[in-house]
């Protein structure tokens, strides 16, 4: 009965093993049952609570993210306690997993990009730039770009900060827990990729074609090996040692008669100047997420993403190196919302589409020249409604120009996708 109440109180798996105490301590002798019920019950409480701090997270909500056409990942967020309000779960001081199951393939500066663009677009300045070394840290440490079929985990423990993990190879960690913030704020944040995005990992909505893809979907062996063999410690290359030259014993020769030969030609010292450390100086920001919100009140869900490209996603055959700095990694964070602001106040909302409640989500990859010309304008998801896709390229097409590009952004031009939600209240 005690074992019954004390489990109602304190939690279904404590109560099963109060009631096993109890059971197990009913056959013995009176004499022996207090010392032993109290030892078992000690027992049984340290191991209910060990379990509970080492608790497998459950998941919150999963979804999939899809672009130009196709379904590009399932992604899938983790937490102990289940919740739906975004601002409760960004500030859950406890273990927390955002997991990534690719469905095709990335190059890396197009995984990157899909990062850093949504990142600067749904965090402040500050927090960005008090990260931005360990977020570019964790963003190169993968050797490959993602492929179909990969596992991406991007997780968060109190103790330990944020860590990652590639196909079950934990390939860093003991960053700081405001990066795992950073990358959270992307999926649930003000500017999500889409409201059924955001509401789905919230629990508000269910996919239930998401959840069954989380079961089924796996890497491959050579995949999960590959990830592990990035952790094995490289042999150092040993200097290439000279062979010795056998001692030559030279004949007896007449001495040669000493010829004049031509003076050689002198070369001119090419100086190499050293490139300048490019400035860290970027243009003040000119609005807060908060004010970008505001600004969208008829297409509140609009967010930067990866760059535009028509052609399918493929991996490189050979690994491209990712250059990317702190200096231009701030750059492009300055940069994303001054477009994505101006984009904001050209929407229009066609009167026609609102008199027929006409909802959808427009997709529009754009390309800027670095004087701030609009180079080109493509819709790379549509919604049912050819009004909403015009009215989404229209809005792009009215906002430019665009400001300059940075210096301190290499690109020739800068690329940025960005999904248009219309949606009636």
């Amino acid at each position: 009965m005690l074992g019954t109440m004390l489990g109602t109180k304190l939690g279904p798996k404590l109560g099963t093993v109060l009631k096993t105490v109890f059971k197990q301590n009913s056959d013995k002798h009176p004499s022996h049952r207090g010392r032993l019920f109290f030892t078992r019950l000690t027992i049984a409480m340290v191991a209910v609570l060990s379990s509970s701090v080492n608790a497998e997270l459950i998941l919150n909500g999963s979804t999939i993210y899809s672009d130009l056409g196709k379904d590009q990942f399932v992604a899938a967020l983790y937490i102990e306690t289940a919740h739906n309000n975004p601002q409760v779960i960004q500030t859950m001081d406890s273990n927390k997993r955002m997991e990534v199951r690719m469905l095709n393939n990335y190059s890396k500066r197009r995984w990157v990009n899909l990062w850093m663009q949504s990142i600067s677009i749904n965090n402040s300045r500050e927090n960005f730039s008090d990260s931005a070394e360990e977020l570019i840290a964790l963003m190169q440490t993968p050797k490959s770009a993602p492929k179909k079929g990969d596992v991406l985990e991007y997780i968060f423990s109190p103790q330990q900060g944020t860590s990652m993990r590639f196909n079950g190879t934990e390939l860093i960690s003991d960053l700081s827990g405001d990066v795992f913030g950073l990358l959270l704020r992307t999926w649930i944040g003000a500017i999500p990729p889409s409201t059924s995005f955001k509401e789905q990992l919230l629990g508000n909505q269910s996919n239930r074609e998401a959840r069954d893809m989380l079961e089924s979907l796996s890497p491959d062996k050579e995949r999960v090996a590959l990830a592990a063999s990035w952790m094995i410690p490289q042999p150092k290359p040993q200097p290439k040692k000279e062979p010795k030259q056998a001692a030559a014993i030279a004949p007896k020769v007449a001495a040669p008669t000493p010829i004049a030969e031509p003076a050689a030609k002198p070369v001119a010292e090419v100086k190499i100047a050293k490139a300048e450390n490019p400035s860290t100086d970027a243009p003040k920001e000119v609005a807060s997420e908060e004010t970008a919100s505001e600004e969208l009140a008829i297409s509140e869900n609009t967010t930067a993403e990866a760059p535009a490209a028509v052609e399918e996603q493929s991996v490189d055959k050979t690994e491209e190196e990712v250059d990317f700095n702190v200096a231009e990694a701030l750059a492009q964070r300055d940069y994303t919302p001054l477009v994505v602001q101006k984009i904001y106040q050209n929407i229009s909302y066609p009167s026609r589409a609102v008199s027929k409640n006409q909802q959808g989500t427009v997709r529009v990859a754009i390309q800027i020249g670095r004087s701030g010309e609009l180079k080109s304008t493509q819709t790379t998801q549509e919604s049912k409604y050819s009004s909403l896709n015009r009215a989404a390229l229209k809005a792009v097409e009215k906002a430019a120009p665009f400001p300059e590009l940075p210096e301190q952004i290499s690109a020739e031009f800068f690329e940025l996708s960005i999904p248009i939600t219309f949606r009636l209240k």
